[in-house]
């Protein structure tokens, strides 16, 4: 009997504690997601460094946008957060360059292979305060063409080298597969790219 009694008497406390305890929960506010990483560079720290590595990536600005006579295209971006630009181009084909410069060092970047051809190719940054004069030149993989470049400036309007029927229009469609990025140099042999 005195068994019985302490059992039901445990029974009845164990379900207020979990009754009160859900009640705490329920006014608990809810987890909050983490919030993105901020950027690992700023500035002259950006110099050299991939944009996607160093969380610059993340929204940032189109500056311009181009067509080649081959096709390609080519983009300008910008991180106001990271304060630096890079270039990436796509419909590309095997042994297409990309250059970026903004004053400063030249950055590079090149087509390897079929799978770079499949999505962005993009250089590393380079330094851009708001101001600064971006250009980014494509040179196609045919040893006769010349090289094709647009510039544009951080917070101003864009410039461009070829013809204005070969800027492309805010509808052209870039390819939705992983961009990769490309050396700052280009390649004469074939070591492994990040």
């Amino acid at each position: 009997m005195l068994t019985s009694v302490c059992a039901v008497t445990l029974g009845g406390v164990t379900a207020v504690v979990v009754m009160l305890s859900d009640r705490q929960g329920a006014s608990d506010p809810p987890p909050t997601a983490p919030s993105a990483p901020g950027p690992r560079c700023r500035g002259a720290s950006c110099e050299g460094q991939d944009p996607i590595h160093m969380f610059c990536g993340a929204g940032p600005a189109t500056l311009t946008t181009g067509r080649t006579s081959t096709g390609a295209r080519v983009e300008l971006r910008y991180s106001p957060r990271c304060e630096a630009s890079w270039a990436r181009m796509w419909r590309t084909r095997t042994g297409d360059r990309l250059e970026i410069a903004a004053g400063g060092p030249t950055h590079r970047a090149e087509v390897e292979g079929q799978v770079d051809t499949e999505s962005y190719v993009y250089t590393v940054m380079t330094a851009a305060r708001p101001g600064t004069v971006v250009r980014a030149c494509f040179r196609p993989a045919a040893a006769d063409a010349g090289r094709e470049c647009v510039d544009a400036r951080v917070g101003g309007r864009e410039t461009a080298d070829p013809p204005a029927e070969q800027r492309s229009t805010a509808g052209s469609a870039a390819p939705t597969a992983t961009p990769r990025p490309a050396s700052a140099a280009p390649r004469r042999s074939r070591p492994a790219s990040g």
